[in-house]
């Protein structure tokens, strides 16, 4: 529409502005407003005015029906950190289309009116905003709270307080929550529970002990060798590697008790029938088969095959009779069942059969032996150097007494000599190369055993996301509640890269890339209401050869593309969305940020 402004100046005259402006929509219950689509100057300046006004009509009836390009007028006199040019991200909408897809907000709304909560802050949106915040800008959640103004009409109306208020809300939902996320996944992707994969991992705080018996933050054994506190998680995956549930123990709790209350819960929670668990051997012992089995369930575990737990397997392993092996002898393997005493329901020995897959891969033996010979070389500078020999942790105040058996004296006077221990290195060299698995079902071959067991990768792959990529630890928060919360957060996290990485399917980008590509997708919007899309990239690509498996691998040569814009089209695709003009008008940008689905 035209628009004529009239402006009068300090010495009374009067100058008609004329413009053509249309109007937009600035959201909901907000009045509409106009932005300028083009200045065409003042009516008083012009020859002849008549000609002038129809060139205006014309320009308006065009762009009426042709919608003419942007034209946007730059204020030369704008300032660093204004409005207008600051950034924001609405790559997060892509996250939050599998977000939406998967209930959350309904399913908090519910679960706070539930609980009858009457607080004054957002738990909904909080929670949301620290979701979908772990998987693009993991920090803390003071440093998190300082990023909310950032992202493009995310709901962020609330202070630092009220984030660690919702913590504690955050943590009751905890169990019903899991559930909630298993149905969504069930119905909108489906979930292959033939198999449920199990491990366990934990993460530690920057704490030096406990602040009392009941934290669970413990001291235990660390997989990082860490001293500090520490807690455990447990956590079932599906066979599409997409997360069931998680569980938090205590850091001194052992990783093979975890297993019978975590999968308890997991069976009644999720309505299962028989299930096939598959672990690692940390989670291999005779009480958990025996829980599993008395369950009505399967198991696959690896199993240690040196020292006495291995012992048992020790003349099938060294007997050349059995084995089977590939052409040239790089890999081969040997099956067979065994009997085993377990103990039934009222604690009564029983026998069982179980099937043993040996197998040994010349790879694997060598980079054993490598491994072996480093610690070799260690030892050695160990003996020799006696700096390499102080005592830590709780060797600092054990003491070594030499004593005669036969008179109980003890002996004084003498010299310990170290050494490395070859032999030892020798005996354990036999082992090079060489694993076992066991498992309940009698009628898997030594392929499904292989195929089922390969699925572990995925949870390891989950594990080492949280950890590296969703910087789950160390952990800042101390509460009981507080932790609980956090490690909510960092599964729904997971959940949604995971369901992500899913869809992608064999083409699936890291966890990683993900998050770098998905933090380049940003825009500013002008004071008259155009947004301005900003170029996504800012990493070469490297050129991709096939290797002797048909996998695409990187090399060293790199290519004239970019990595992060040919990233951002594979997501773009996957969510079938075609967002690439610079220029948008702000209600049309909306629009096209709403047909951002998950698929």
């Amino acid at each position: 529409m035209i628009k004529k402004d009239k402006k009068t100046y300090a010495d009374g005259r009067t100058k008609t502005q004329i413009r053509v402006v249309e109007s937009y929509w600035v959201g909901s219950g907000l009045p509409p407003k106009q932005r300028t689509v083009k200045s065409f100057g003042y009516l008083e300046d012009q020859d002849d005015q008549v000609n002038f006004m129809k060139k205006v009509e014309r320009f308006n009836e065009d762009f009426k029906k042709n919608k003419q390009p942007i034209r946007l007028e730059a204020d030369l006199t704008a300032k660093m950190y204004s409005k207008e040019n600051q950034k924001y991200n609405y790559g997060y909408k892509y996250l939050e289309s599998i977000y939406n897809s998967l209930n959350i907000d309904k399913f908090m709304d519910d679960f706070l009116d539930k609980i009858k909560f009457r607080g004054k802050y957002p738990v909904t949106d909080i929670f949301k905003f620290l979701v979908i915040l772990r998987i693009l800008n993991p920090d803390s959640k003071r440093a998190t709270f300082q990023m909310k103004n950032e992202f493009y009409k995310m709901n962020t109306d609330f202070n630092l307080e009220d984030v660690y208020r919702s913590l504690d809300e955050i943590a009751a939902s905890e169990i019903e929550l899991q559930r909630h996320l298993n149905n969504q996944v069930k119905n909108a992707i489906g979930r292959d529970l033939s198999y449920a994969f199990y491990d366990v991992t934990n993460y530690f705080f920057e704490i030096d002990f406990p602040s009392s018996e009941a934290d669970i933050r413990q001291k235990g054994v660390s997989k990082e060798h860490r001293t500090s506190p520490i807690v455990g998680m447990g956590l079932f995956m599906d066979s599409n590697g997409l997360p069931v549930s998680m569980s938090i123990f205590p850091g001194n709790t052992s990783d093979s008790i975890t297993l019978e209350p975590t999968m308890k819960d997991v069976k009644s929670s999720y309505d299962l029938g028989r299930l096939i668990v598959v672990a690692d051997k940390g989670l291999n012992s005779s009480k958990n088969i025996d829980i599993i089995v008395n369950n009505g369930d399967g198991y696959l575990f690896s199993q240690i095959i040196k020292g006495t737990k291995g012992q048992r397997y020790h003349e099938e392993l060294f007997n050349p009779a059995g084995w089977i092996s590939n052409a040239d002898n790089t890999y081969r393997t040997k099956l067979f069942e065994e009997e085993y005493t377990g103990k039934d329901k009222d604690g009564k020995k029983i026998t069982r059969k179980r099937k043993v897959l040996l197998y040994w891969s010349k790879v694997e033996a060598e980079i054993a032996e490598k491994k072996r010979l480093e610690k070799l070389a260690k030892a050695a500078k160990s003996v020799a150097n006696n700096a390499y020999s102080i005592k830590k942790g709780h060797e600092e105040y054990t003491k070594e007494n030499i004593v005669d058996k036969s008179s109980g004296e003890v002996l004084e006077d003498i010299k310990k000599i170290r050494s490395v221990d070859i032999d030892k290195a020798e005996l354990d060299s036999q082992y090079d190369g060489y694993f076992c698995i066991i498992t309940s079902e009698l009628d898997y071959d030594e392929s499904k055993i292989r195929e089922v067991y390969h699925g572990l990768w995925k949870i390891e792959q989950s594990f080492r996301i949280m950890k590296s990529d969703l910087y789950a630890r160390p952990v800042y928060v101390w509460t009981n509640e507080h932790i609980k919360a956090h490690f909510l957060i960092c599964f729904a996290a997971l959940l949604i890269v995971r369901i992500i990485q899913h869809k992608m399917g064999d083409g699936a980008l890291s966890a990683e890339r993900i998050a770098r590509c998905l933090n380049e997708v940003t825009c500013q919007i002008s004071t008259n209401g155009i947004v301005k899309l900003d170029d996504v990239g800012g990493a070469i690509a490297f050129k991709k050869v096939p290797d002797k498996n048909g996998k695409l691998i990187e090399t060293l040569d790199h290519t004239t593309e970019d990595e992060i814009a040919l990233d951002y089209k594979i997501i773009q695709n996957l969510f079938n969305t075609d967002i690439n003009n610079i220029y948008h008008r702000q209600e049309e940008f909306n629009k096209l940020l709403k047909e951002i689905v998950a698929l």
